[in-house]
């Protein structure tokens, strides 16, 4: 695999995506646009990894086992992704 260095001439967006299916038990409800700044759109993620990390830390502080050791699991899983994503994006907004 080869890093393409060719500096861009426009800002990355997203592409359409869908969620809300109920593991597939109907359609999708709710879909994310095409052509959104992929800034604002990491901004959005930032925040939901945050709440989703935050939501989990209380149901951490309340649980036993065996639910304790999915919710560290699922905390790890969670710290990772929102350092990944808040890496990007301050990486981005340092240009």
């Amino acid at each position: 695999m080869t890093l393409d260095t060719t500096p861009r001439t426009s800002r990355p967006t997203t592409a359409h995506a869908h969620f809300g299916t109920c593991h597939d038990a109907h359609p999708p409800m709710f879909s994310v646009h095409a052509g959104i700044d992929g800034e604002d759109a990491l901004v959005c993620a930032v925040a939901a990894l945050q709440a989703a990390y935050e939501t989990n830390a209380m149901a951490l502080e309340k649980a036993s086992e065996p639910l304790r050791n999915l919710l560290v699991a699922t905390e790890n899983s969670l710290e990772k992704g929102l350092a990944l994503a808040s890496a990007v994006l301050d990486g981005i907004e340092r240009g």
